[in-house]
């Protein structure tokens, strides 16, 4: 399959590859190119791509393009949603259960009573209780193709209501549910007009968004 695959890009660029096929979480594309060939790693998902994402990639792998297509971007944000490594994740490694919240908790009471007990992730804190001079951070992570959900430790802390937890959480869980996507032009849509509407209906968002604002000087969201 790979022969395959690499023939019908090197027929299409009429360059000469070095193809690698990986199916790490983290890389779908890279490309190096030396004098006399290019070195490309390419994830599992472009064994089955369609003609014209294979068409444009070959035009950024001669060149003829300086940036990737909006094509292949919009095939590999697609094909993402599929990939599942949650198999991969360390369990023993999540800690669920803080100081003051216990994020299992407020999943699982997320779950019920918005998703209908249907959603299947995990979560965990990440990070340090303290911020130690740092004057940016990020609340809340969601990881796709792991299905994992990461809080800040930082919110751990009786400083932080706990609808505002609460919300964070929701705000991740959103994320799996309305999947961002790249348009035509190549602009990547994360908080799209669903996934908004969505996010609206958590019984706190404007407690939440009120806290948000009050303290937005000290604190970068998301």
């Amino acid at each position: 399959m790979t022969m395959t695959i690499q023939k019908q890009l090197e027929d299409i660029s009429g360059l000469k590859l070095k193809l690698k096929i990986n199916d790490n979480r983290s890389t779908m594309l890279s490309v190096k190119w030396e004098p006399d060939y290019a070195k490309v790693s390419l994830h599992r998902i472009f064994l089955s791509a369609p003609k014209n994402v294979m068409d444009a990639l070959a035009c950024y792998l001669k060149r003829q393009d300086k940036i990737i297509a909006p094509t292949v971007k919009a095939f590999i944000e697609d094909r993402l949603q599929n990939l599942d490594y949650s198999q991969q994740v360390d369990q023993s490694k999540l800690y669920s259960q803080g100081n003051v919240y216990n994020l299992q908790q407020i999943y699982n009471d997320l779950n019920r009573e918005y998703f209908n007990n249907a959603l299947n992730l995990y979560i965990t804190w990440f990070g340090k209780p303290n911020r130690r001079g740092r004057s940016r951070v990020t609340f809340g992570l969601y990881h796709d193709s792991l299905k994992l959900i990461k809080v800040n430790r930082l919110l751990d802390s009786p400083s932080f209501p706990d609808y505002l937890v609460a919300y964070v959480v929701y705000h991740e869980m959103v994320h799996h549910v309305c999947r961002p996507y790249y348009d035509a032009n190549g602009q990547h849509h994360i908080h799209t007009k669903e996934f908004k509407e969505r996010e609206e209906q958590f019984h706190y968002f404007e407690l939440a968004n009120e806290w948000i604002k009050k303290n937005k000087e000290n604190f970068f969201f998301w």
